[in-house]
């Protein structure tokens, strides 16, 4: 069925043209929209915005805790991690050649003897066999001797037939034979020595009671003279190192024969404290280049259950300081430099610090004025007017 002829039709063009100023006026309401919220944003900033401080010329005021530090002595200690380290360890070398035929069970690594406990044999069949051949040989030589003796004996008594009264000469009495034929016994007996000294190092033991550090023995293996295999070292023979600055070492010194405490690391919690005491042995004569540090040496002086190579906790008690002002470390600025009150302003001063602990630093006594700023300042300057308030223990904890 056909529309109406008395209808309207709307063009194309019409409908473009509509649809154009709806997209307009979208666009206009949102441009408003932005500038409302940025208009509705900029006043609220305006009010949480808080007024630059201004600083104007001359001297203004400074609210500060301030304290007067007493003269009090400071003893000088250090606490720092230190190395367990064996002092010296011996090669376990032995002095004869061969194969390995026995193995202490004490021979491994960790593992502990005693003085002269063997820890490992040598086949000796050939070190007996040495001796066999060094007694033939004695005995051969003596039998030299005495046929010389004999020989010269009886050269003396027909000289005597001969020339009565007369001394007897060198070559008629033999005497460089029998001094040759002597010395061969000599050597003899020092081979015999020499073969049965060899026998007896075919067992292997060490003149003190140790522990094993690293070994290579094995049975079957066979040992060269003089060669490592493998390291051990005497009990009670281990010590600490800790290192320590330039300045530390000289606050300690002189370091060496310095008391000192050694606790080992706890792995757990319910691990009882346990304490060594020791003593500073040494300290390095000077830094090491790379790490610009020095080296104290602990001896302990007693026997300890450490290990080379444990971590442990150093306490060494330096010297007594006399005459020193302790101030908290808050009061020190980054320029090394303390405010103190001057006639009710600021003034700077810069102690010198002999030592630093638990958040007390200690310094040699200086100008303090009416008292050491302790409170943390907003931008202060030299002339301030300072008005105290409070009170302060001298460790920077309130009364």
């Amino acid at each position: 069925m056909s529309a109406p002829d008395n209808l309207p039709v709307e063009s194309s063009s019409e409908a473009d043209s509509r649809t154009g100023r709806v997209t307009g006026l979208l666009q206009v309401g949102l441009v408003i929209g932005v500038l409302v919220a940025g208009l509705a944003a900029n006043q609220i900033l305006s009010k949480l915005a808080v007024e630059p401080q201004i600083r104007t010329s001359g001297a203004s005021s400074v609210t500060a805790r301030v304290v007067q530090p007493e003269i009090s002595d400071t003893r000088i200690r250090l606490f720092e991690t230190g190395t367990v380290q064996v002092r010296n360890s011996i090669e376990l070398s032995p002095q004869v050649s061969g194969r390995v035929v026995w193995v202490s069970p004490a021979l491994v690594a960790g593992g502990t003897f005693r003085r002269g406990e063997v820890l490992f044999r040598l086949d000796n069949a050939d070190y007996r066999a040495g001796i066999d051949r060094s007694h033939a040989d004695l005995a051969a030589r003596q039998a030299d001797l005495q046929v010389e003796r004999a020989e010269a004996e009886i050269a003396r008594r027909e000289w005597d037939l001969v020339s009565p009264g007369k001394p007897v000469p060198a070559n008629v009495a033999r005497e460089a034979q029998l001094a040759r034929a002597e010395a061969a016994v000599r050597s003899a007996q020092t081979a015999l020595a020499d073969a049965e000294r060899n026998l007896s190092r075919v067992a292997f033991s060490l003149p003190f009671d140790g522990r094993v550090q690293t070994t290579a023995v094995e049975v079957g293996q066979n040992l060269l003279a003089g060669h490592s295999y493998g390291r051990a070292y005497q009990q009670g023979r281990i010590e600490v190192s800790v290192p320590v600055n330039a300045l530390m070492l000289e606050a300690l010194a002189p370091a060496t024969g310095r008391e000192a405490i050694v606790r080992p690391r706890k792995l757990l919690l319910s691990q009882v404290d346990l304490a060594y005491a020791a003593m500073v042995k040494q300290a390095d004569a000077e830094l090491d280049p790379k790490t610009r540090l020095a080296r104290l040496t602990l001896e302990f002086t007693g026997p300890v259950p450490l290990l080379p190579g444990d971590f442990v906790d150093v306490e060494i008690t330096g010297p007594i300081i006399q005459g020193t002002y302790r101030i908290p470390e808050g009061a020190m600025q980054e320029n090394r430099t303390v405010w103190v009150v001057a006639g009710g302003r600021l003034a700077q001063r810069r102690p010198q610090p002999v030592f630093v602990e638990d958040g007390v630093i200690s310094v040699l006594p200086f100008d303090t004025a009416d008292g050491i700023v302790v409170s943390l300042l907003n931008d202060p300057r030299e002339g301030d007017l300072v008005v105290p308030v409070g009170d302060v223990r001298v460790d920077g904890g309130r009364p």
